[in-house]
């Protein structure tokens, strides 16, 4: 079976890690890759001995030779790029996050009258550890009822678009609350969100929002409460997923220490911990959820094979996800704006 050709508009950082993940895939393999400029295309595609490099989106998506567009551009641009490409019959993986719910739908209501694959790059949720969560469940905490999520990173150059408005509107919501609000979504699956209050903290120099806490409460009385930005000291990801009946708990759910592409720590187990009654530290049992790929390379399979198998279902339920994901993360981002 011929693998599917993957071009990548943009040549940053997030598009230097998933590169790798598409050539070493089974089913995919990388074939262009633009950027705004020749020179910088040039650059990243030396890395990549047979690829393509061209200058614009455009020039990228006209080519026969490319299936599918992975979209790694700015925030700002991704709809209109990921737009371009679902009009002149391409399949679309597009950075998280959208800049808008209502941006998302109107892209999924083309992917769907062109009969094509659109997926958010969420990397962790194609990890065994989410479906095995999801799947023990009630078996390990009864029903959940709260969710918290922690995620820090420290970054501090205001040279990044991370800290351009213009590029990124969010900011740190945008790049990090993102994560929290897809752990809601697969470990709480609220529906309806009745209630949200929170606190933003802005860089004084760009005005982007560099911190961020919050507390959502949903339906049937679920609540999440979400920390984070880049104002720590120290990376932390920690994901806390309380029930009726126990607890259980990440500290790297985002990116997981064993194969994450910011770690490579090959003697550390990937799973999560389960804890219940009055259990100490000791009485904590450790659930391993091993994978042969990291997630990052699992997502690239994963969306190949959405592609080759048709599935209107599974798409669907991919861009459900997606829209809740974002939903909420508006929803965030309307109660900041409020505040002025």
């Amino acid at each position: 079976m011929n693998k599917l050709n993957i071009g990548i508009v943009g040549t940053g950082f997030i598009a230097g890690i998933l590169a790798p993940a598409i050539q070493s895939s089974k089913n995919a393999q990388l074939s262009a890759v633009s950027s705004r400029t020749l020179a910088k295309a040039e650059i990243f595609a030396a890395d990549y001995p047979g690829v393509v490099a061209v200058e614009g989106a455009d020039w990228l998506i006209a080519r026969d030779d490319v299936d599918a567009v992975y979209v790694a551009t700015p925030t700002a641009a991704k709809e209109e790029v990921a737009r371009r490409a679902l009009a002149a019959g391409k399949h679309v993986l597009i950075e998280k996050p959208l800049h808008s719910k209502q941006s998302f739908e109107r892209l999924s209501a083309l992917a769907r009258e062109k009969g094509l694959v659109l997926m958010d790059a969420t990397h962790f949720v194609h990890h065994p550890r989410t479906a095995v969560m999801r799947e023990r469940c009630a078996e390990l905490i009864g029903a959940p009822r709260s969710l918290h999520t922690m995620f820090y990173f420290p970054f501090s150059d205001r040279d990044n678009i991370r800290f351009d408005p213009d590029y990124e509107p969010m900011g740190a919501v945008g790049d990090m609350a993102w994560y929290s609000m897809r752990a809601v979504v697969e470990y709480l699956a609220p529906e309806v969100l009745e209630d949200i209050k929170v606190f933003a903290e802005h860089d004084r120099q760009s005005s982007a929002v560099i911190r961020a806490t919050g507390v959502l409460k949903f339906d049937s009385g679920k609540t999440a409460t979400f920390d984070v930005g880049y104002t720590a000291g120290a990376a932390v990801m920690d994901l806390a997923l309380a029930g009726t009946s126990g607890i259980l708990t990440q500290d790297d759910f985002v990116l997981d220490w064993h194969s994450g592409f910011g770690f490579d720590n090959p003697d550390i187990q990937t799973g999560f911990v389960h804890r219940s009654g009055m259990a100490t530290r000791k009485d904590f049992v450790f659930i391993e959820t091993p994978s042969e790929k990291s997630q990052h390379g699992l997502m690239i399979d994963n969306f190949a094979n959405l592609i080759r198998n048709g599935d209107d279902a599974a798409r669907e339920t991919w861009l459900s996800a997606t829209a809740k994901t974002q939903g909420f993360l508006d929803a965030i981002w309307r109660e900041i704006q409020s505040q002025g």
